[in-house]
């Protein structure tokens, strides 16, 4: 065999590879596509944070952009306007908040621990040292490139101070960090965790529509108010919002009254305003990172919503319609312990993402030196930033 042949006989088989290389490329490609098409059919098909209808780990997600909160929007309907014919009952508007007349907030390009995170903030609301409220001193760190978060403030509570700052003051989207509010006040107002609730078509289908995270309850499904507790934090459920907002209030929008009545008596900012109990987008719905860490402290204080918060994975009881019943997983807990945080330990966390607010989280754990932090981070660039400026947040103050 002369060279010319055999260097001809290498291009044909070279050939041959390249072709069966693009047709599997191609197939490779074709099977993603129906694969995907086939999961964005199946709602409620993930049972963690990441979501069908979201497009990023962190819920819930407004897919037309509106969220579920009217604000001064006369046009936007709560859920119960749409499905009760209710018409358009807006809730009373919140005169604490500048923000009814101000410009909108800056946006820049199954067992618990025991754990008491924090000595500083002490069971009465009354004696609470108002974080909402607190300056910074001469020993407080102006935060800069130590993290992307374009918001943050880290506190350490057992002295009650301000240990550094980005932009604490400024208002900003909490995203679903709004759901702690919502967890603190069901908590306190439903003595009774074992009464079963039935999820119900219009909460399904206002849930779907808004492309919200959610805990993946059926139609028609009998859930005790305890699992759904879990499911307002773990899997960030807004069906499970939905549903206690009902129980408690009658609706989302006199829930959301509600809100606003209590962030006036934590003594929250002017800049504090719910227009919904899920925190899906609305230009009005914001606060600032110190608004939420006294939430935070809030929440830490009462027992239910503390040990929700701290869980990492749950199991709800088996129901008529999940015979081994759903599991939950806070992501952050789990992911943040991948990370250098200085020998320090994060106890308690939520997460909130749309696309206006970025990636956000409040978290409370303990440093290796013993003080117990509270943590807020706000507009991170992605997920796992998100995480990592957490991270880098407790190992450089809590070491």
């Amino acid at each position: 065999m002369k060279f010319k042949d055999i260097e001809l006989n290498q291009t044909k088989e070279s050939e041959k590879r390249k072709l069966g290389f693009a047709f599997n490329r191609k197939f490779y490609r074709a099977g993603l596509a129906v694969l995907l098409s086939l999961s964005l059919c199946l709602p409620f098909s993930t049972i963690a944070e990441e979501r069908v209808y979201g497009i990023s780990d962190y819920g819930p997600v407004s897919v037309n952009g509106n969220g579920v909160g009217r604000g001064n929007d006369p046009t936007y309907q709560y859920i119960e306007d749409l499905l009760y014919g209710n018409g358009v009952n807006t809730p009373a508007a919140n005169n604490n908040t500048a923000g009814n007349s101000s410009a909108n907030p800056q946006v820049n390009s199954s067992g618990t621990p025991s754990v008491n995170p924090g000595t500083a903030v002490t069971a009465k609301t009354g004696s609470l040292q108002n974080l909402a409220q607190l300056s910074g001193n001469s020993s407080t760190r102006t935060l800069s490139s130590e993290i992307d978060a374009n918001y943050a403030v880290v506190y350490d509570l057992d002295n009650g101070s301000i240990l550094a700052e980005k932009n604490a003051s400024q208002a900003m989207y909490p995203a679903s960090m709004t759901k702690v509010m919502s967890l603190l006040i069901f908590a306190e107002s439903l003595p009774d965790m074992n009464k079963k609730l039935t999820i119900t078509q219009d909460i399904v289908s206002f849930v779907q529509a808004r492309g919200a995270s959610n805990c993946g309850f059926i139609v028609g499904e009998e859930v005790s108010v305890k699992d759904l507790l879990y499911g307002v934090i773990l899997p960030s459920g807004a069906d499970a919002v939905l549903t206690l907002c009902k129980e408690v209030s009658g609706s989302e929008a006199a829930f959301v009254e509600r809100m606003n009545k209590r962030a006036r008596e934590m003594g929250l900012s002017s800049r504090c305003n719910f227009q919904n109990a899920t925190g899906l987008f609305h230009s009005t719905h914001r606060m600032t990172v110190k608004d939420m860490a006294q939430i935070m402290a809030l929440a830490m204080q009462n027992p239910r919503a503390r040990e929700v918060l701290m869980t990492e994975n749950y199991q709800t009881a088996p129901t008529n319609k999940h015979a081994e019943g759903v599991k939950f997983t806070n992501l952050f807990l789990q992911r943040i312990k991948t990370q250098d945080c200085g020998g320090a330990t994060v106890q308690m966390a939520k997460t909130g993402y749309v696309s206006q607010s970025k990636f956000c989280v409040v978290t409370a754990g303990k440093g290796r030196n013993g003080k117990n932090l509270l943590v807020v981070s706000g507009q991170s660039s992605s997920t796992w930033q998100a995480i990592k400026d957490q991270a880098a947040l407790y190992k450089l103050f809590g070491a």
